[in-house]
C-alpha cells in the first residue's frame, strides 16, 4: 500500500521540509531501476534521496547515511548540476511526483512498466533516466501539481456517493485496500456516508501512525495506517513517519523475499544430496558385505609363484591345482605381461584391495555420519519458521557446497579435503589436472606442498592461514603422511614424501600435465596412512 497516491503524497509532504533549499551534488545508479541523489546537510554529508522505478516497487527514500559504490556506477544528468531544491509537489489525480529545481524539473512518473524519471530543463529539452516509449511532456506541462493536503480534491469534494464503485470512478486511483476498509466501515453502527468515510481514510493515510506487519490471510507484508481494521497484522511495528515505515517495510520484504529463494535452494540441496548419500551408502554397504577379497589376490599370486615354470607371455588365463585341496582353479593372465609381472600384479592386487577395503569402510562410516548429520538439518529446516535459521542453515549447507575450486576456465575439479585438528585445512589433488592446478594456482606462496618422493601420487597442499604462527611439525607430518598414502607407496610399511613450501613448486611450459619442478625441498621419512584428529570433510 506504500505506493498508493496518497501515501506518495504523504512521502511528499514530509521530504518538503527536509529537502527545499538543499542542493543535489550528483546523480548517479549503481543498482537496477534506482537512482541516487546527493542531497548532504552539515549534519548528514553522506545523505541521498533514492528514488525506485521498479514497476513493483516505485518510491521516494531519503536515507541520512548512503556511500557511493567504487565500482558499477553510472552517473546521469551531471550537466544540470548542482542544483537547488525549490519545492517538491504532486499531481492533482495521479503519481506524478515534481521536484522543482533552479534548472530543472524532475519527474517521478508510477505508471507500472512505464514507470521512469524525466528531466525537463529551462529550455525544453528531455532526458530520462529509463527509455521513453512515450512523450508525455505536453501531459506534463498540462498537469495541475499541489503541495498541501488541503488542496486535494477530496478535501473540497461535497458530493454525497451511495457506493464505493461512485467514489472509485470519480478517484480512480483509490486502491484495494482503501476500497476493503470502507466496505468494512460502512457496516458499524457508527458509518454516515462514504464520502466522510473516505475523507476519514484519507486523513488517517496522511497523518495517523503507520504500521508494517505480516498478514496471514494474504500471506504478504502489509503497509497501513495504524487505525485500519482491515488487513490485521501479527508481529506488527508503527512508525510516526513515512520514511521511517518505508525503510522498515522494504529491509523486512528483501529479508522475506530472501528467506524464500534460501527455502527453495535448500529444498532442492536436501533433495539432491541425501538422495546421491542414500545411493552411495547402499553401494558400499554392498562393497563391504561382499568382503575383501585380498586372501584371494594373495592366493592366486602364491599358486602362481610356485608353478611359475608353466607360465607364458602371451597367456590370458592358466589353469592350476590349488595349494590347499588340490581342485583345479582357472587364473586370469594378462598375455602382454611376463610371468613375473603376472605374479606382481596379483600381490599388488591384494595390497590395493585390503587398502580399497579399509578406505570403503572409513567412505561408508564418514558418508553415514554425513547422511545423519543432513538428516538432522533437513528435521531442522522442515520445523522451522524462524528467518534467521533458515539463513543459518543456507550459510552452513550451501555456502561450503560453493568452495569447490573451480580453474581459469570455470570448470570444477575434484579434490579430498582434509581438516587437521580442527584448524589446518588440506587438500588432496585427484588427477593430473587438479594436481596441476593445486599446486601452481591454487596453493598460496607460504602453504606447504607434499609429494611421495620419486612415485606418482596425488599433489598435497596444507594451507598456512597466518603466515606469522609457525605450523607445528606434528602437523607437517600428518601431511606428508596423507600424501605417502594418496601415492604408489600407500602400501609400504614407511615411505619418503618430499615437502616445501608453495613458492618453491614451478612449472615449464611443455611440462606433462602433473608434473612439477622444485627449486627447493626437505624429505620426511612416514608410515603412510591417515593419521587421527585428520577429518575428511569433502569428497
Amino acid at each position: 500500500m506504500f505506493k498508493n497516491y496518497f501515501y506518495i503524497f504523504r512521502a511528499v509532504i514530509e521530504l518538503q521540509p527536509k529537502l527545499n533549499g538543499c542542493i543535489i551534488n550528483d546523480i548517479y545508479s549503481q543498482e537496477k531501476n534506482k537512482l541516487f541523489f546527493h542531497v548532504p546537510t552539515d549534519k548528514y554529508p553522506h545523505r541521498h534521496l533514492i528514488i525506485s522505478v521498479n514497476p513493483q516497487f516505485p518510491f521516494l527514500l531519503l536515507k541520512d547515511e548512503h556511500h557511493k559504490a567504487k565500482k558499477n556506477t553510472v552517473h546521469f544528468f551531471q550537466e544540470k548540476l548542482p542544483a537547488q531544491i525549490s519545492n517538491i509537489e504532486i499531481s492533482n489525480s495521479d503519481r506524478i511526483v515534481r521536484i522543482i529545481s533552479n534548472h530543472f524539473n524532475l519527474y517521478l512518473i508510477v505508471r507500472g512498466g512505464k514507470t521512469n524519471v524525466i528531466i525537463i530543463d529551462k529550455t525544453y529539452n528531455v532526458n530520462s533516466f529509463k527509455k521513453m516509449t512515450e512523450n508525455i511532456t505536453e501531459e506534463l506541462s498540462n498537469t495541475i501539481f499541489i503541495d498541501e493536503p488541503q488542496k486535494l480534491k477530496i478535501a473540497n469534494d461535497e458530493n454525497e456517493y451511495l457506493n464505493v464503485n461512485e467514489l472509485k470512478s470519480v478517484y480512480p486511483m483509490i486502491p484495494s485496500e482503501i476500497k476493503n476498509e470502507l466496505l468494512h466501515r460502512s457496516t458499524s453502527d457508527n458509518f454516515i456516508d462514504f464520502n466522510n468515510s473516505f475523507k476519514r481514510i484519507i486523513t488517517e493515510i496522511l497523518h495517523n501512525r503507520i504500521k508494517v506487519g505480516f498478514n496471514e490471510d494474504l500471506n504478504k507484508l502489509v503497509f497501513i495506517p495504524d487505525s485500519f481494521k482491515t488487513l490485521l497484522t501479527i508481529n506488527s511495528k508503527t512508525f510516526e513517519y513515512f520514511n521511517d515505515a518505508l525503510q522498515f517495510y522494504l529491509s523486512n520484504y528483501y529479508k522475506g523475499q530472501r528467506k524464500n529463494n534460501y527455502e527453495k535452494d535448500l529444498n532442492k540441496f536436501f533433495e539432491k544430496e541425501l538422495s546421491a548419500l542414500s545411493s552411495k551408502l547402499n553401494k558400499l554397504k554392498q562393497r563391504i558385505d561382499i568382503g575383501s577379497k585380498e586372501r584371494i589376490y594373495y592366493r592366486f599370486g602364491n599358486m602362481l609363484l610356485t608353478d611359475i615354470y608353466k607360465l607364458k607371455k602371451g597367456m590370458d588365463s592358466i589353469e592350476i591345482n590349488s595349494l590347499d585341496d588340490n581342485e583345479i582353479e582357472k587364473i586370469k593372465l594378462d598375455s602382454k605381461l611376463s610371468p613375473k609381472q603376472n605374479i606382481d600384479k596379483y600381490f599388488e592386487k591384494a595390497k590395493d584391495e585390503k587398502v580399497n577395503y579399509n578406505k570403503s569402510v572409513e567412505l561408508f562410516n564418514f558418508s553415514k555420519k554425513k547422511y545423519e548429520d543432513l538428516l538432522n538439518d533437513f528435521k531442522k529446516f522442515e520445523n522451522s519458521d524462524s528467518t534467521e535459521e533458515i539463513i543459518a542453515l543456507h550459510k552452513k549447507l550451501i555456502k561450503q557446497n560453493e568452495k569447490i575450486i573451480k580453474m581459469d576456465t570455470g570448470h570444477k575439479f575434484k579434490y579430498w579435503h582434509y581438516l587437521i585438528e580442527d584448524k589446518y585445512h588440506l587438500y588432496v589433488g585427484r588427477d593430473s589436472k587438479s594436481n596441476d592446478y593445486l599446486s601452481i594456482k591454487f596453493a598460496k606462496q607460504n602453504d606447504y606442498w607434499f609429494h611421495a618422493r620419486g612415485l606418482p601420487g596425488s599433489h598435497v597442499v596444507l594451507r598456512v592461514e597466518n603466515t606469522k604462527i609457525g605450523v607445528p611439525k606434528d602437523i607437517i607430518k600428518k601431511g606428508a603422511a596423507i600424501a605417502a598414502y594418496y601415492s604408489k607407496a600407500k602400501t609400504a610399511g614407511t615411505a619418503s614424501v618430499s615437502y616445501t613450501l608453495a613458492k618453491f613448486v614451478h612449472k615449464k611450459k611443455g611440462m606433462a600435465p602433473g608434473k612439477v619442478l622444485l627449486s627447493k625441498e626437505n624429505t620426511l621419512l612416514v608410515r603412510p596412512g591417515i593419521p587421527k584428529n585428520c577429518e575428511l570433510i569433502s569428497e
